[in-house]
């Protein structure tokens, strides 16, 4: 029995990395009561995720985040964001491939979306997120806290939660949510069960601070260098003053001693330098997903539903796309407005995108560096110059498509999930293609309304019906079906030089900004039957 006063709440999170953080700033900004707990009380420089995708930035500028992560990345302006393949960093030049994750991209330059993507640690993605959720007065946040358990009935969820002094303490909620990583208390509690590859490879992580390298930077610079040589191939590159460095070890093998990880050093880099160790993480590559999202009134997000490689940079975005996607739908059912099928709608549609990103990130998985390697490379002479320039271009060719990802990264859809009309017979999305035309289950295609000011920032904290046809009818109808409902809707106008992106005069668009019903015409009985469907109300 908990020996502390009960506490109450809407929704209960479990896991304050990213992913939580982020389903608890959208949960707050919408003014539910959110409780997020998580064991760990600190975190220090992690070497694993250091990239947010153009889609992950648009919910956090949605979540009024985007800015304030621009300026917390440590990436110099200078710093091209570009891969570099060479034989080791003070070594030949093989290739190289610019604008990775459409960094370089101005508002400019590509109209697709509303924001590039961020080179950025995830450390450093955290303090952007706890700041605001500082600001959001319906979140409560709890370090050092624990989940030991909960069961749920058909009014809401009791938990137990255990602080670092031992104190224990139950909380009634209305939801709970597993953002408690690949290891989940939650998906066990629920009885979900992980399946697929487990640990089919083990990589050594390394972050450093190797002053050398700041001070003599090599010639070809970027954001990552694809190292391949034949005694010391990997992966390394700068964050901020530090750098990581990653390498796949042996079946076997757990880690690395210092000395070993001086004398790879030497390798990759090509000559010996003086290194501080920050952070070391042995981790193990796995395909798995879980056979279940929810039970009831529990469900998980992030790397409680899936672990993948992190070859992509799919990691903390898919786990930002869960909480975009997740946090819209229990508000809606909190405030009234969401139905039952809504909850149901989200396995459904984070499940179908998983899938497709963790067969991409094997398929990334399978040529690392030392798979790129072949003869010669390393030759001063015409022969090591044509063997260099073969590769190049084979480098390019198998490693594009893990970097100019938007197809997958914006391409993906919801196509037949029991809240969108239709989109059933949409094709899987193909990772370097995006054709920006609305359909049922897509992204809403992006367009800028006016300098600065995107379509999507007009849209409402509900629906929002947008129309070509603003003096319409079919809008009257719209907005009494809505209000009959209690459903949020919204009138905006598609741009006219935007009509192309938009087949139909009007499109029913969701809070995540994904197409949920289109049409050229509707009357009271057709929008009362779309706003149902969409809102999950049976």
């Amino acid at each position: 029995m908990s020996n502390t006063p009960a506490l109450e709440t809407d929704v209960l999170i479990v896991g304050a990395g990213p992913v939580g953080l982020a389903l608890a700033v959208a949960l707050g900004l919408g003014g539910i009561r959110v409780l997020m707990v998580e064991r760990d009380g600190s975190r220090g420089p992690q070497p694993r995720a250091k990239t947010l995708n153009m889609r992950s930035l648009e919910h956090l500028r949605r979540w009024g985040m985007a800015d304030a992560i621009r300026k917390a990345s440590p990436r110099p302006d200078d710093l091209p964001t570009d891969i570099v393949f060479q034989t080791r960093l003070y070594g030949h030049h093989i290739a190289t491939l610019p604008n990775i994750y459409f960094r370089g991209n101005s508002h400019a330059d590509d109209a697709r979306f509303s924001e590039p993507s961020e080179w950025i640690p995830q450390y450093k993605v955290e303090e952007v997120m706890k700041a605001r959720l500082n600001e959001i007065r319906t979140v409560e946040q709890r370090y050092g806290s624990e989940l030991l358990g909960f069961k749920q009935d058909d009014g809401g969820v009791d938990a137990e939660i255990r602080s670092a002094c031992g104190a224990k303490q139950s909380v009634r909620c209305k939801f709970i949510v597993g953002a408690d990583g690949g290891a989940s208390r939650v998906r066990d509690i629920i009885g979900g069960r992980l399946e697929g590859r487990y640990a089919y490879a083990c990589n050594f992580n390394m972050v450093l601070r190797i002053p050398e390298l700041n001070q003599n930077p090599p010639k070809h610079r970027g954001i990552m260098h694809w190292l391949i040589n034949e005694d010391s191939p990997g992966i390394m590159g700068p964050i901020g003053d530090l750098w990581y460095v990653a390498k796949k070890l042996p079946r076997g093998s757990s880690g690395m001693t210092e000395a070993e990880i001086a004398h790879y050093l030497e390798g990759i880099i090509g000559k010996q330098v003086d290194f501080e160790i920050m952070a070391l993480d042995p981790w193990y590559a796995h395909e798995l997903i879980s056979d279940r999202y929810r039970n009831g009134r529990a469900f998980i997000v992030g790397d409680a539903c899936q672990l993948r490689p992190p070859f992509g940079g799919y990691g903390m975005n898919m786990g930002i796309g869960d909480a975009g996607n997740l946090a819209w739908k229990l508000e809606a059912v909190i405030r009234g407005w969401g139905g039952e099928s809504l909850l149901d709608s989200y396995e459904y549609e984070r499940r179908q995108v998983h899938r497709w990103t963790i067969e991409e990130a094997v398929a990334n998985y399978a040529v690392l560096s030392a798979d790129l390697l072949r003869g010669d490379l390393e030759a001063d002479n015409a022969a090591g110059a044509a063997a260099r320039e073969a590769l190049g271009r084979d480098a390019i060719e198998q490693k594009r498509s893990e970097f100019h990802t938007i197809g997958l990264v914006l391409g993906y859809h919801y196509g037949g999930s029991p809240v969108i009309a239709g989109g059933a017979d949409l094709p899987a999305p193909h990772a370097e293609h995006y054709d920006p035309v609305a359909a049922p289950g897509k992204l809403a295609p992006h367009v800028w309304v006016a300098p600065g000011v995107s379509l999507y920032d007009q849209f409402g904290e509900g629906m929002t019906l947008l129309t070509k046809e603003p003096q319409s009818q079919v809008i009257a109808s719209f907005s009494a079906v809505a209000h009959s409902l209690g459903i949020p809707l919204e009138i905006v106008a598609i741009p006219s030089d935007a009509g192309a992106l938009f087949p139909c005069a009007f499109a029913l668009v969701r809070p995540d900004e994904h197409v949920a019903w289109q049409a050229d015409y509707a009357d009271v009985e057709v929008a009362y039957h779309a706003l149902k469907l969409c809102a999950g109300i049976r």
